[in-house]
C-alpha cells in the first residue's frame, strides 16, 4: 500500500461526515414537518418561532435599522385589534393587539442588540415569554378554535357514524348549536338514499345512543340529493318561557319602539341558535295571509298577541281584531286597534268590519297608481285584519254567518295586492275551521303550535306536512312552540314570547293609537268607518222602507246647484275634523327618519349573513344586469346548497342588510326593481331615508273642495232645476 492510498483511507471519514450531517439534519427537518402536517392547526405557529428567532438574529448580525420596525410594529397591532372587533363572535381585540405590540417590539428590540443580549440570555428568555404569550392568542382566537373544534368533529364522526348505522357517511359540515351540534352528511358512501334514511327510525337510533329523548333529534333532506342533516340537542330548549322583550330588563332580542309593517315580525326566538322567529306580514308580493293553529291552551292566542303587539306598534299599520269568542285578550287590545268586535254580541259588527275592509279593497284597487303591489307607508297604512277563534266566527249557517264566510273569502282572494293582510288562529286546520276550502287553499304562511294528533300538519300542509317536524311531540308538551313556514317548504322553529297575562297587554296598549288610513279613505268610507270604530255590538240594519212619493215642491229656485256643492263641502270638512292623528303622525321629519334608521339598523343586526352568503350577493349585484330577490334566493340555495331559513325574505332581508351598508341599491319600482352594486362609497353614516309627509289638514280641505267642484261641474244634469 502507497502513501496515496493510505491518505485516501485517511480522508474518508472525513468527507462523509459532511454528507452524514446533512442528512441527519434532512431527516430531522423531514420529522419536524410530518409532526406539524398530522396536527397542523396546533403545531403550525410551532415552527414559525425559530423562524423569527433566527431572522431577528439575522437582521441583528446584518445591523439592519431597528427604527423600521416600531412603525411596522404600530401597523401589525392596529391591524390585529381592528380584525378581533370586527369578527362577528368576538375576538377579545384588546388581547390580541397586546400579543401584537409584544411581539413586534420584542423583534424590534432583538434587531437592535441582539437576541441573546442582557444578562442571563435576557432576550431569549422573553422571546419564550413572548411566543407563549402569542401563542395563547392564537389558540383562542374564534377562527382557530372553529377549526379545531371542525377538525374534532372530523375523527369523532367515524365513530359515530357505526353507532349511528350510517358507515360510508361523509362529514360535509359541523357546527355547535346554543343547545348542541348539527351535521351535514353525505349519504352516496352508504348505499342509500338520503330520503330513505331521514325519518323516525333514524332518529330514534341516535337517540338511543346519545341517551337523549327522541324529540331531541332531528334529521331531514338536505337541498341537494344525497345530503342530510342531523341536529342534537343535548339541553332541554323549551325549559324556560321567553319574557316579552319590552317587559324584560334585559332582553336577548330587543324590539324597536316603533315598529315596520316591511319588515317580518318578531314573535319569539329560536332557542337551538338563538336568532329571531318571525313571520312576514308583507313583502314585495304583497300582504300575506297567515294561518295559526293549535289545541286549546297551545299558544295560539298568545302568538296573536305578540303580532297585535308589533302591528299597534307600527307606524304605519291600521290593525282590526275580531274575536266572537270569550275575547279577553282581544278586549285589552282594543284601546291600541282602529276597529274590533269582541264577544259573542258583535257578530253583526264583525261582519259590518268584513264588509268594511272589503271596500278599501275596492277603493285602493280603483286608484291610479304606478305601484302594482301595496307598498305601507305612514300615509297609507298596512290594513292587518286578526282573527282569534275563526272556527266561532265562520260556524254559523244564518245569513250573518253566510255573509261573514262570502266576506272572508274575498279579503283572502283580493287583499294582497291592496294592502290587507289577514291572520287568522283556529284549534283545528281543517276546512271546518276555515270556513270553506277556498279561503283554506289561499293561505300562504303558517303557524303550527302544540296539536293533538301526528296528522294534524297534514291538515294544515298537506304533502308539504311530511317533511316537517310532528308539533305533538316537537315542543316535548310545551305550549309556545311554534313552527312557521311556507308554502316552498322553508321552515323555521322557536318559542314564542309570553304575552298571556292581561294587565301586561294594558301596559303595552295603553298609550297606542291607531295608525289614520288615507283621508280621500276615510271620506268614501264616510259612515261605514265611524259607525265600527266605536267599543260595543251593533244591530243589524233595519230593512229599507219603502220610498213614498211626494209632489215636488213648487218653489225649486231655493234648491240651486251652488247650494247642493256647499252642503257637500261642508260635509266633507266635518269628515275631515273627524279624523284622528295619533302622535305617531305628528312626527317632524327628523324623528321619523331617525326612527326608520333605528328599525333598518335592527333589521341590518339581525340579519346573519355568512362570508359565502356575502361573497354570493356581491358578485351578483356586481353584475351589469344586477340581480332581483327571487334570483338571489336561487343561487342562495342552487350555489350554496341552503335550505334552512333561505326564503324570499330571507334573500331580501340580506340585500337590504347590504344596502343598509351602502354596498348594494335598489333601481326600479315594482316589479321591474334590481338590486345593484352602489355607485358611491360607503361611508360610516347610515343612509337617509325619506319621510312620509305629515298630514296636512288644510290641504287635505281645499282636495275636498276641489273634488266636490269638479263632481258639480261634471254631472250637470244632476242639478238642473
Amino acid at each position: 500500500m502507497n502513501a496515496t492510498e493510505v491518505q485516501e483511507i485517511e480522508a474518508a471519514p472525513v468527507a462523509r461526515a459532511p454528507r452524514l450531517l446533512s442528512r441527519a439534519v434532512g431527516a430531522t427537518l423531514g420529522r419536524a414537518v410530518r409532526w406539524v402536517q398530522d396536527d397542523e392547526v396546533r403545531r403550525g405557529p410551532h415552527l414559525l418561532a425559530p423562524a423569527v428567532y433566527g431572522v431577528a438574529a439575522a437582521a441583528h448580525s446584518w445591523e439592519i435599522p431597528a427604527v423600521y420596525g416600531l412603525p411596522a410594529t404600530a401597523l401589525a397591532a392596529l391591524g390585529a385589534y381592528t380584525r378581533a372587533m370586527n369578527l362577528p363572535d368576538g375576538g377579545e381585540p384588546v388581547r390580541v393587539g397586546v400579543a401584537a405590540l409584544a411581539a413586534g417590539g420584542w423583534v424590534t428590540a432583538a434587531t437592535q442588540w441582539g437576541v441573546a443580549a442582557g444578562p442571563y440570555n435576557l432576550m431569549t428568555w422573553l422571546a419564550a415569554a413572548t411566543y407563549g404569550l402569542t401563542y395563547w392568542a392564537y389558540r383562542r382566537d374564534p377562527g382557530v378554535r372553529e377549526m379545531l373544534a371542525w377538525q374534532q368533529a372530523r375523527e369523532d364522526w367515524y365513530i359515530k357514524a357505526s353507532m349511528y348505522g350510517l358507515s360510508g357517511a361523509h362529514l360535509v359540515d359541523w357546527q355547535e348549536t346554543r343547545l348542541g351540534e348539527q351535521f351535514d352528511i353525505d349519504t352516496v358512501g352508504t348505499g342509500h338514499l338520503a330520503s330513505t334514511l331521514v325519518g323516525a327510525a333514524l332518529e330514534e337510533r341516535i337517540a338511543e345512543k346519545e341517551k337523549l329523548p327522541a324529540s331531541r333529534v332531528k334529521t331531514r333532506r338536505g337541498h341537494i340529493a344525497g345530503r342530510m342533516t342531523i341536529s342534537l340537542r343535548y339541553k332541554d330548549p323549551w325549559a324556560d318561557p321567553l319574557p316579552h322583550p319590552l317587559l324584560d330588563s334585559a332582553p336577548e332580542i330587543p324590539l324597536p319602539a316603533v315598529a315596520d309593517a316591511r319588515e317580518p315580525v318578531i314573535i319569539g326566538m329560536d332557542p337551538e341558535t338563538g336568532r329571531a322567529l318571525q313571520i312576514p306580514l308583507w313583502d314585495e308580493d304583497g300582504a300575506k295571509r297567515v294561518m295559526i293553529v293549535a289545541i286549546t291552551r297551545g299558544g295560539k292566542t298568545v302568538l296573536l298577541s305578540d303580532l297585535l303587539e308589533r302591528t299597534t306598534a307600527a307606524d304605519n299599520v291600521f290593525t282590526i281584531g275580531i274575536n266572537v269568542s270569550k275575547a279577553k285578550e282581544m278586549r285589552r287590545w282594543r284601546p291600541a286597534l282602529g276597529a274590533s268586535a269582541c264577544g259573542p254580541d258583535e257578530r253583526v259588527k264583525a261582519l259590518r268590519i268584513l264588509e268594511l275592509v272589503r271596500a278599501i279593497i275596492d277603493w285602493r284597487g280603483a286608484q291610479e297608481t304606478d305601484e302594482a303591489v301595496f307598498v305601507p307607508r305612514r300615509s297609507q297604512p298596512l290594513v292587518v285584519v286578526g282573527i282569534d277563534e275563526m272556527d266561532t266566527l265562520v260556524a254559523e249557517s244564518d245569513g250573518i254567518g253566510m255573509a261573514i264566510r262570502r266576506e272572508v273569502a274575498y279579503i283572502v282572494s283580493k287583499g294582497g295586492s291592496e294592502g290587507v293582510a289577514l291572520v287568522a288562529a283556529g284549534q283545528r286546520g281543517v276546512v271546518s275551521h276555515f270556513g270553506s276550502g277556498d279561503i283554506k287553499r289561499m293561505f300562504d304562511v303558517f303557524a303550527m303550535l302544540k296539536s293533538a294528533g301526528e296528522g294534524e300538519i297534514r291538515h294544515v300542509l298537506g304533502e308539504l306536512g311530511l317533511t316537517m317536524p310532528s308539533m305533538m311531540t316537537y315542543g316535548e308538551g310545551h305550549p309556545g312552540v311554534a313552527l312557521v313556514t311556507d308554502l316552498a317548504g322553508h321552515w323555521t322553529a322557536g318559542r314564542t314570547w309570553r304575552l298571556d297575562q292581561l294587565p301586561d297587554i294594558d301596559r303595552l296598549a295603553v298609550d297606542r293609537q291607531p295608525c289614520p288610513l288615507e283621508p280621500a279613505l276615510v271620506e268614501f268610507l264616510g259612515d261605514k268607518l265611524t259607525a265600527v270604530t266605536g267599543a260595543g255590538p251593533l244591530k243589524p240594519r233595519p230593512r229599507r222602507p219603502v220610498p213614498v212619493v211626494t209632489e215636488a215642491p213648487m218653489h225649486v229656485e231655493e234648491q240651486l246647484p251652488q247650494d247642493r256643492a256647499a252642503a257637500q263641502r261642508a260635509t266633507a270638512r266635518a269628515r275631515l275634523r273627524e279624523i284622528a292623528v295619533p302622535p305617531t303622525v305628528q312626527l317632524s321629519p327628523a324623528e321619523a327618519t331617525a326612527a326608520a334608521v333605528a328599525r333598518r339598523r335592527q333589521a341590518a343586526e339581525q340579519t346573519h349573513m355568512s362570508a359565502e352568503v356575502r361573497s354570493l350577493l356581491l358578485r351578483l349585484i356586481s353584475a351589469p344586469e344586477g340581480t332581483t330577490t327571487r334570483a338571489a334566493e336561487k343561487a342562495m340555495q342552487d350555489d350554496l346548497g341552503l335550505e334552512v331559513g333561505v326564503s324570499k325574505t330571507g334573500a331580501w332581508r340580506c340585500l337590504d342588510a347590504l344596502r343598509f351598508e351602502g354596498v348594494a341599491e335598489l333601481r326600479g319600482k315594482g316589479r321591474a326593481a334590481r338590486w345593484h352594486l352602489a355607485a358611491t362609497v360607503p361611508t360610516d353614516t347610515p343612509p337617509e331615508l325619506p319621510a312620509d309627509p305629515v298630514f296636512d289638514h288644510e290641504r287635505a280641505v281645499e282636495a275636498a273642495e276641489e273634488a266636490v267642484e269638479e263632481e258639480v261641474l261634471d254631472h250637470p244634469d244632476d242639478h238642473r232645476e
